[in-house]
């Protein structure tokens, strides 16, 4: 009888070794292959950045109100490096976002900027996560 226990054990480890991989394996997949969209997806943004009258690519540093009409937020413009508040109408633009954009500068009166970049949702050309400009920086080095 011992003999058969010890063979059921080992049976059953096996059984639970072979799931465990099993799952590993999926999981190392589906990053990868989530690593390869995103790194498309930045491709792809940079492509349409090259085109003329794309607009400028911006990336969202800080998100300071959600609000039900969308986001007031600070930018840093990828070309200058320059700091922005920034408004997206109709948008609750993630934080690290790269969006380009073209959007007008204006007065904004809840915090008496000056200078306010506002976006609707027609001058947002595309966008890409955080992400995905760090998958396809690794892939460059």
């Amino acid at each position: 009888m011992g003999k058969m226990s010890a063979m059921h054990i080992s049976t059953s480890t096996l059984v639970v070794a072979a799931v465990v991989i099993s799952v590993v394996a999926v999981r190392i997949r589906s990053r990868r292959k989530r690593n390869a969209q995103l790194t498309a997806q930045w491709n792809n943004l940079q492509q349409r950045r090259a085109q003329p009258g794309s607009g400028h690519l911006i990336q969202v540093v800080q998100v300071y109100q959600r609000a039900r009409r969308g986001s007031k937020a600070v930018i840093t413009w990828c070309d200058t490096g320059l700091r922005q508040d920034a408004w997206f109408w109709e948008w609750h633009v993630p934080v690290g976002a790269f969006v380009l954009v073209s959007g007008q500068s204006g007065y904004g009166p809840h915090n008496h900027n000056p200078s306010v970049l506002y976006v609707h949702p027609t001058q947002v050309h595309a966008w890409v996560p955080a992400q995905a400009a760090r998958l396809a920086q690794r892939q460059v080095v």
